[in-house]
């Protein structure tokens, strides 16, 4: 979101100082003289017809609306609408953001509001650029985007659920998960036909006493002659997500 100013007042607009002698003590109101208020485009500011104490007929300045559209804060009334609207959706469906490229300001607290979120390697999820911290800071101390919010940095925090190469394989993951996401909140989760793996099928995984991993009890795992042992999961549909964060506990869909 950008602030723009308005071109055709910056050489214009006049200042009412509170002392012209002392202008450190403030000012009354910016202002227009007739004529250039009279050469305006209407629509271009509001303003109301003053008198100065010399008597001389000023047009102070109340607003400053310009003709182009988008430069004020009416630019950030779309960003306003989806937060809002994921806001609402987050107790009522499922909601899913994709960060597809640099994610920078109130683009990241959008991502935030949704239930799940998928990060390209190449796309930081940041609040404010490394160069405004470095000033701020009075020294370099970040080289790049991603030392902020990188995969690197969101992946184990537990910001991002799930952390993909391209936006193809972005796109694919995405319509993997909506395959496990009831139609609305008053449905049934989907039951996917595997005609590979027999909903009669054992589970022949067998833990051990020993140390190993609970990801093959899950999803299953490739036995020392090279045979599939199935786990608790249809083949191939498990898949793991949170993977960098918490890495006691395995989580997934």
């Amino acid at each position: 979101a950008r602030i723009g100013l308005v071109d055709d007042l910056k050489g214009k607009f006049r200042i009412a100082w509170n002392d012209p002698a002392n202008p450190s003590l403030g000012f009354k109101y910016l202002y227009l003289t007739p004529e250039e208020y009279e050469g305006l485009k209407p629509g271009t500011v509001n303003a109301n017809l003053v008198v100065s104490e010399e008597g001389e007929k000023r047009w102070a300045l109340q607003d400053i609306i310009g003709q182009v559209h988008g430069i004020g804060v009416e630019n950030l009334r779309g960003s306003g609408m989806i937060a809002g609207e994921t806001s609402r959706a987050y107790d009522e469906t499922f909601t899913l953001s994709y960060v597809t490229g640099r994610s920078v300001g109130i683009g990241a607290y959008l991502v935030r509001l949704g239930q799940r979120t998928i990060q390209m390697v190449n796309g930081p999820l940041i609040l404010t650029g490394y160069s405004a911290l470095n000033k701020l800071l009075g020294r370099e101390v970040y080289t790049s985007q991603d030392q902020l919010g990188g995969p690197q940095i969101m992946a184990p925090n537990g910001v991002s659920h799930l952390v993909v190469d391209n936006d193809k394989e972005g796109i694919s993951s995405i319509i993997d998960w909506l395959s496990f996401v009831p139609k609305d909140k008053f449905s049934s989760v989907p039951i996917i036909d595997l005609p590979t793996d027999s909903p009669e099928r054992d589970v022949e995984f067998q833990p051990t006493k020993t140390p190993y991993d609970p990801r093959h009890m899950l999803a299953g795992t490739v036995g020392p002659d090279g045979a599939f042992v199935p786990g608790f999961f249809d083949r191939g549909s498990f898949i793991e997500t949170l993977g960098g964060w918490g890495k006691s506990v395995v989580t997934g869909e």
